[in-house]
């Protein structure tokens, strides 16, 4: 899948003890990098201000005046852009200007003050939101962020995918690209895979189809489950808009049915962001290493930015 370039999307932190939760642009931020194997990381412009050697000893730093503006240059940002909280599931966004955010280096959550000196690296690059702010929220959890000058994401909420069985007949060919992909990157699994349950949703006009591919069928592991495909199809011409899979590994693990089991929900969909088509996201989750991703119908993906320190 091609990603898609032209959205930078990004989670929260909350720190309730400081009142504020806060959205860490360091994924994007555009780091010097140097052969120095002690310092390889380094802003571009100076934007924690330091007063003794190379050393930064707090667990925070205001990122302020000309420190602010450089930080605002080294990421193509201005003081009259907004940012834009938005909880996909009420639809509902909250719209702030930069110019009136608190711009902040945080130290990242796996240091503490017992680790100081600190390097350039270490802190996490962003803003700080107070929470009095979003209190409109109900779970961040649900709540992505944008900034820029334009609001990319539009006012409808997504919709929960409600799944039932189907026989593994009904499932729709597959894509000869996405099999050999697979087979490439998961030899040593992909030919012992059994065919596990098959279920199918409808929303928008379209058909959503998940199968469940087996490594180990008496494995008591996510029910033995090692790769979930999904096909969506256009009914009208039959015509598949998006093949993927998904797959349990050290940086994801597939999400597991919610409520009644009688009407199971997995994964959302739904128009999310203006000028791109819907989106589907939510049937994995991303665990130890990397950050979660949204699929976009038409072989694309949105990165979202989480800052994973791992």
């Amino acid at each position: 899948m091609k990603e898609n370039t032209k959205l930078n999307i990004f989670t929260m932190y909350n720190y309730e003890e400081d009142g504020v939760a806060f959205v860490s642009l360091s994924d994007i931020y555009p780091y010097n990098v140097s052969s120095s194997d002690i310092y390889p990381y380094k802003p571009k412009k100076v934007i924690i201000p330091k007063k003794s050697g190379d050393e930064y000893n707090k667990i925070s730093y205001t990122i302020l005046d000309k420190y602010r503006e450089n930080f605002l240059t080294d990421l193509k940002l201005h003081e009259t852009d907004n940012l834009y909280l938005h909880d996909y599931l009420t639809g509902e966004t909250i719209t702030l200007p930069v110019k009136d955010l608190k711009a902040v280096a945080r130290i990242n959550i796996y240091r503490d003050e017992n680790d100081a000196p600190f390097d350039f690296m270490d802190y996490m690059l962003g803003f700080d939101i107070p929470l009095n702010k979003i209190k409109l929220f109900k779970d961040s959890e649900s709540v992505l962020v944008s900034i820029g000058a334009q609001n990319s994401f539009t006012n409808e909420a997504l919709q929960f995918l409600t799944w039932k069985k189907i026989d593994q007949s009904m499932f729709p060919k597959t894509t000869k690209s996405v099999d050999k992909y697979i087979i490439k990157n998961f030899a040593e699994h992909y030919y012992d895979l059994a065919i596990g349950d098959t279920y199918l949703s409808e929303a928008y006009g379209y058909r959503y189809y998940m199968q469940d591919r087996l490594y180990d069928k008496d494995s008591t592991d996510n029910d033995g489950i090692f790769i979930r495909r999904l096909i969506i199809v256009e009914p009208e011409t039959n015509k598949v808009v998006l093949d993927t899979f998904y797959e349990n590994d050290e940086s994801t693990m597939l999400s597991s049915f919610e409520n009644d089991q009688k009407n199971p929900e997995m994964g959302v969909t739904g128009k999310l962001f203006v000028d791109t088509p819907l989106v589907i996201f939510g049937l994995e989750d991303a665990v130890i290493f990397g950050c979660g991703s949204i699929k976009v119908i038409g072989n694309q993906y949105i990165p979202i930015n989480c800052d994973n320190r791992h």
